[in-house]
């Protein structure tokens, strides 16, 4: 016979070693494997602990409080433009060229130094 009062179910899974608790969530999210995300506001969550340490989370709510996320893209960075003086700076410490020095630049992201001695190791090597 199944118990038809809450009284009497808390019992019978108290005898079969399962605990019921209630969760007191303001929201409940879902991350899926294609990167959307189900949002769910102000859910009823039940959590059920098994006796072989197995969490169960229930998670309950009108379909009105479910949200679908689309996927959040990576903001893209803006590619680092060298300044004047940056150019400068280098090409007279390196004797290199205008377009490596621009290039050597940009591909250490502004590091004047990095870009510097990229440069002069270039030119050592020829």
């Amino acid at each position: 016979m199944i118990p038809t009062s809450p009284r009497d179910l808390e019992r019978v899974l108290k005898r079969m070693g399962i605990k019921v608790e209630e969760i007191d969530a303001a929201y409940a999210e879902i991350k899926l494997k294609n990167g959307e995300v189900i949002r769910i506001n102000s859910p009823t969550v039940a959590l059920v602990k098994m006796p072989n340490k197995l969490l169960l989370y229930q998670i309950q709510a009108p379909e009105s409080a479910v949200q679908k996320v689309a996927p959040q893209t990576q903001p893209q960075t803006a590619e680092y433009t060298p300044s004047e003086e940056d150019i400068a700076l280098v090409a007279e410490q390196t004797g290199a060229p205008r377009e490596e020095v621009i290039k050597a630049l940009i591909e250490a992201k502004g590091d004047l130094v990095q870009a510097a001695m990229k440069l002069l190791s270039k030119k050592q090597q020829k």
